[in-house]
């Protein structure tokens, strides 16, 4: 194992990047060792097995300016040093070699056990700090841990540089990952915030899918590859001024990017249909090519998948006039804008309202019978068939394993000939998803109910809203309340405010907390709603309640 105290300018190049790795693919690490005791630096440098922890070449310097100088040279990830010696001592090398080297590790070794020096050292955050004459394994084990924590600093280091420099695509495939349906509910919302991606769930956003004209679609794919990486820059610097977007290239080569407001509001269909507008001149002019836009707005994550059929539909299906996707009339264009409307079809399905649904359905289907517009009829069968694919997927099956042939074969591709051959299908996959669904035990109820009580239980103290709690068992608001009634016989605010008080109760028998620390604890800050809310329960206040209880009087509860 080298050990120097001279350099050249061609060693420290050799010292960097992967040669500093061994044929295993482990760190090499660096050490340089600092004494004025040029005896004690050289012991320390060429007698201590320093290489069985990884430390493939040792540096010794007999003073802080010939260490600096090293450091200024080399790179040294680990100094040791004396802290006594003259002109520069050991705590006052280690503050110049931090400013040059910042993560640098420091070990400190000295023959004053001095508390004063012992409190600087830990304010320079050194890794250890170990008495003269200090033994083999006592250095061989302060220095283990130090490299322990390199190893653990460089996988970090490495997994955010591999990020940094992967981040674009990753957050495409979960784009890509989450339109495909195979993700959502508590998983998406994980995966949303590891890549930073600030969507709320539910939340509106405005999908545009951009197609690429004449005459990128002549090109290779590389070529078509950087068309899409400009137009997708192109299209974020138009809207950065109000949202934020979120992009994936689709398995056709389309452009798909999700705009979205950080509050959760609805981006602004004008504002954004304009940007749209600038942005095929803007690629008309800097780009001299052509590209089509379909835009529609939908609430994240459930109406992703219908959304970007019926813009998929619309590109493939409508012919183009100078690259430009034509305008519905004002007719289709209200139909479409009803498909959206609330209460939307995917929340009576999840309700289970198929009354509701099915008058949706017939009004959402009429208004085709009088239009004759295959295409408008396409985005609506590709609504429809959307919705009902996420209500299977919520149930943990696909469509195609919850219908009959007949019905799935339309899925698959056959083509709807007239509206009331849609109406039909639509109709009878309704009653086929109300029968499936109606065949599930009720233990599955059970266990979202149960769930649901377990985290009333443990989080009394917590603003406890229907919202909140049909997040965490991921059903619907209305669901919820529905089956908690009937598995229960009591409403979801009955039971949270019967835990509140039984809990109440048992903190008042015993515990000696005051009386607004047990209301904070179970979610009632304000000392005299809670006195008042236990009041009305138990018809005494919390402290007679309390004195009650200690004077043998028990039986008060319900």
């Amino acid at each position: 194992m080298p050990v120097q105290t001279g350099w050249s300018k061609r060693e420290a190049d050799l010292e960097t990047g992967d040669e500093r790795r061994n044929e295993g693919g482990r760190a090499l690490n660096s050490l340089l060792v600092v004494d004025d005791e040029k005896h004690y630096a050289d012991s320390l440098a060429d007698t201590i097995p320093w290489e069985t922890l990884g430390i493939s070449r040792v540096w010794k310097a007999y003073s802080a300016s010939e260490a600096l100088a090293l450091i200024d040279s080399f790179p040294i990830d680990i100094l040791m040093t004396d802290i006594r010696m003259p002109r520069m001592n050991g705590l006052e090398l280690i503050e110049q070699a931090r400013l040059r080297i910042p993560g640098l590790k420091c070990l400190l070794l000295t023959g004053y056990a001095d508390f004063d020096y012992a409190r600087k050292a830990i304010e320079l955050q050194a890794l250890d700090y170990l008495m003269k004459p200090a033994k083999d394994e006592q250095l061989l084990t302060a220095m283990g841990r130090i490299i322990k924590q390199l190893e653990q600093e460089r996988s970090i280091e490495q997994g955010f540089r591999i990020y940094r420099d992967n981040s674009a695509e990753l957050k495409a495939g979960l784009l890509l990952k989450v339109l495909s349906g195979n993700l959502n509910g508590k998983a998406l919302a994980e995966k949303l915030k590891l890549f930073d991606l600030p969507l709320p769930i539910p939340g509106h956003v405005s999908m545009c899918l951009v197609r690429l004209g004449s005459p990128f679609d002549g090109q290779d794919l590389y070529s078509q590859s950087l068309i899409r990486f400009a137009v997708t820059n192109m299209l974020e610097e138009l809207l950065m001024d109000r949202y934020d977007c979120w992009s994936a290239a689709d398995d056709e080569g389309n452009l798909l990017a999700l705009v979205y407001d950080l509050s959760g509001a609805p981006p602004e269909p004008e504002w954004v249909l304009e940007r749209i507008e600038r942005l095929k001149k803007e690629v008309q002019r800097l780009l001299k090519g052509e590209i089509s836009v379909g835009e529609t707005d939908c609430l994240f994550p459930e109406e992703l998948q219908a959304s970007y059929m019926t813009a998929k539909s619309r590109l493939d299906s409508d012919s183009f006039s100078d690259g430009q996707v034509p305008e519905r009339n004002e007719e289709e264009a209200r139909l479409m804008r009803k498909l959206y409307e609330t209460p939307l079809l995917t929340h009576l399905l999840e309700t289970e309202q198929w009354e509701a649904a099915e008058a949706k359905i017939r009004a959402f289907v009429s208004p085709l019978m009088h239009t004759g517009s295959p295409y408008l009829m396409r985005d609506v069968f590709f609504f429809l068939s959307n919705a009902f694919q996420y209500i299977a997927n919520r149930s943990g099956r696909t469509l195609a394993q919850m219908l009959t042939p007949e019905q799935s074969a339309f899925v698959k591709g056959k083509a709807m000939l007239h509206a009331s051959q849609l109406e039909s299908w639509a109709l009878d996959l309704l009653r086929t998803l109300r029968d499936k669904l109606g065949e599930e035990t009720e233990d599955h109820s059970q266990v979202i109910v149960r769930k649901t009580q377990l985290y009333i239980q443990k989080e009394l103290d917590k603003d406890l809203s229907l919202t909140l709690l049909a997040k965490r068992v991921f059903v619907h608001p209305n669901h919820l309340s529905k089956i908690f009634k009937q598995c229960t016989g009591t409403t979801v605010s009955q039971y949270i405010y019967e835990q509140r008080m039984l809990k109440a109760c048992e903190m008042l028998k015993h515990t000696n907390n005051k009386i607004y620390h047990i209301g904070e604890s179970i979610g009632y800050p304000n000392t005299n709603w809670f006195i008042r809310k236990f009041r009305d329960y138990y018809q005494v206040t919390p402290q007679e309640f309390r004195d009650r209880y200690r004077l043998g009087m028990e039986g008060l509860g319900r």
